[in-house]
């Protein structure tokens, strides 16, 4: 099976680390593992329920945030320069499930058309 995951430095798993025991106890309780008995599945599936939710948020966060540090040249279209006039929600389905997050919007007054300077797509080339 090939593994195309980012590899993740010793300080991000290590606040993982720091996390994981609380969220355990939300969970399961104050002995934060399930009760005996419980299967390996059952845990897998909670935990992978877990991993999902938090790369949704991730993701979600990220490209928000992303959005909002976008660069006055991301504006240029040929020679027209747009105009910015607020967000527009955007909607991706990704390997953890449907996110949205909000994405600048433009117009393009010449052109009298929208402009959206992060492009279309999913981010990988993909449209």
């Amino acid at each position: 099976m090939e593994n195309n995951r980012e590899k993740l430095s010793e300080r991000v798993k290590q606040r993982i680390a720091a996390c994981q025991a609380e969220v355990r106890e939300m969970l399961y309780g104050e002995a934060g593992c399930p009760v005996w008995g419980t299967s390996f599945a059952e845990i897998e599936r909670t935990a992978m329920s877990v991993g999902e939710e938090l790369s949704r948020q991730f993701m979600a966060l990220a490209a928000e945030v992303q959005g909002q540090e976008m660069p006055a040249d991301a504006l240029a279209c040929g020679r027209e320069q747009a105009l910015p006039v607020g967000t527009e929600t955007r909607s991706l389905m990704t390997e953890a499930g449907p996110i949205e997050y909000e994405t600048p919007k433009a117009y393009l007054p010449k052109s009298r058309r929208a402009f959206f300077p992060s492009g279309e797509g999913d981010g990988n080339g993909n449209r």
